[in-house]
Order: structure tokens, then C-alpha cells, then sequence
């Protein structure tokens, strides 16, 4: 089965997501809480999927952001490659809506850059993720909120580390209260592999080991 393209994906779903400011020392820093994959026409209050990843990406189209996440507004963003790749697997699962949050919500791609942010709120005492104990109630209600659960973070020191950190994944395994989750796991490094590998022909494995494990 191969990948359906992006112009036709874009007629079938749309994205948006939830982006708010944190001010960290005299510093006004960009975050986004979650994201969500809807199918055209199709209106269900309860996620098919809740998707782990490692931090947020498609930050660019915040637009005016909310000054914390329980005040973030639902905006409209264009998808991203990754964003693509899981239309493909809502296509094969014939699901409606996918929920994606992170190991952290800091928009921040570069990790140098992103670990000298998360000092800065480790330093303040200031939650910047839903899988900090601060967040119990709403991480309860999101991961609540789907029938599936699915970690996806990739091959990265730094969401090895958080994961870790934050009690959702050790030592190759997922942790309570998270054993229900799914994952296509890198079994030699242990880490659960990323929806977008670099080739086409990666992308329709990881496709098929998902559909397999679902």
C-alpha cells in the first residue's frame, strides 16, 4: 500500500491546536498544549488516538496566543510532514480524530537551544509539560478523552530523558500508568520509533507495524 498524497490528505482532515505564552525569566516563551487531526465532516467528542511525541512543531501559525494553556484557543494550522503520515494511518484505522500532545509542550526544534529553555523553567518551578504531576487533572482527562494511547517520541537523548523523567517510559517499556500503549519500538535502543522516517519506503513499514500492533 503506498502513501497518499499531501493535496489529497489536506481534502480529507484538518489540523489545529492550542498555543499559549509562558513568561519565564523576563522571557515571553511559545508553547503549544495539543494539536488534533479531524476527519472533513465528521464530529465526535472522543479521540480515536491520543499520540505522544517529543515537542510541538507547526508553532509558526500560533497567531495570537492565549497567557496560559487552560485559556488556549483552538487555531487552524496547515499540516506538517508528520502531520500527513498520521492521516495516512487515520485513513487505514478509518479513524475520525487523533490527538497529538508532547513530552513537552516548549516550541523549540533545535535541542541545544530547547534544553537551555527547559532550565529556565526547571529553574522558575514552572510546569511546561502535561506529564508534570502539576498537570495531573488535565493529563487524566486528555489521555480519558481516546480509545487509544500511542507513544511515538523517536530516537532523541533528550525525549529519552523526559520520558523517563516524567514516568511514562524506561528501559524499553512503557511505565504505569501507561503499560496500555502502543508503540513500534526500536527493540535494540528502546525508544518507540517516530511516524516519519526519513524514506517513503520507512514510512509504509512504520504504517504497517502500526496497523499490525492496532
Amino acid at each position: 500500500m503506498s502513501l497518499i498524497p499531501a493535496e489529497q490528505l489536506k481534502q480529507l482532515f484538518s489540523v489545529d491546536a492550542k498555543f499559549y505564552h509562558a513568561e519565564i525569566e523576563n522571557k515571553t516563551i511559545l508553547m503549544r498544549r495539543e494539536a488534533r487531526i479531524r476527519r472533513n465532516g465528521a464530529y465526535t467528542a472522543r479521540a480515536d488516538a491520543v499520540i505522544v511525541m517529543i515537542n510541538p512543531s507547526n508553532c509558526a501559525q500560533a497567531g495570537e496566543t492565549a497567557n496560559s494553556a487552560h485559556n488556549a484557543e483552538w487555531i487552524s494550522t496547515n499540516p506538517n510532514p508528520t502531520q500527513y503520515q498520521l492521516m495516512n494511518l487515520m485513513e487505514r484505522q478509518g479513524w475520525n480524530l487523533v490527538t497529538l500532545v508532547n513530552l513537552s509542550d516548549i516550541c523549540e526544534g533545535n535541542m541545544g537551544k530547547f534544553k537551555v529553555i527547559e532550565n529556565q523553567f526547571n529553574r522558575a518551578g514552572v510546569a511546561h509539560s502535561l506529564f508534570q504531576e502539576r498537570n495531573v487533572e488535565e493529563r487524566e482527562a486528555l489521555l480519558g478523552s481516546a480509545d487509544q494511547l500511542i507513544f511515538a517520541w523517536g530516537s532523541s537523548t533528550v525525549a529519552k530523558r523526559l520520558a523517563a523523567e516524567f514516568g511514562l517510559f524506561r528501559n524499553g517499556q512503557a511505565e504505569s500508568p501507561y503499560e496500555h500503549a502502543i508503540a513500534w519500538m526500536a527493540a535494540e535502543k528502546g525508544f518507540p520509533r517516530h511516524p516519519k522516517p526519513a524514506t517513503v519506503a520507512d514510512r509504509i513499514i512504520w504504517l504497517d507495524q502500526m496497523e499490525a500492533l492496532l
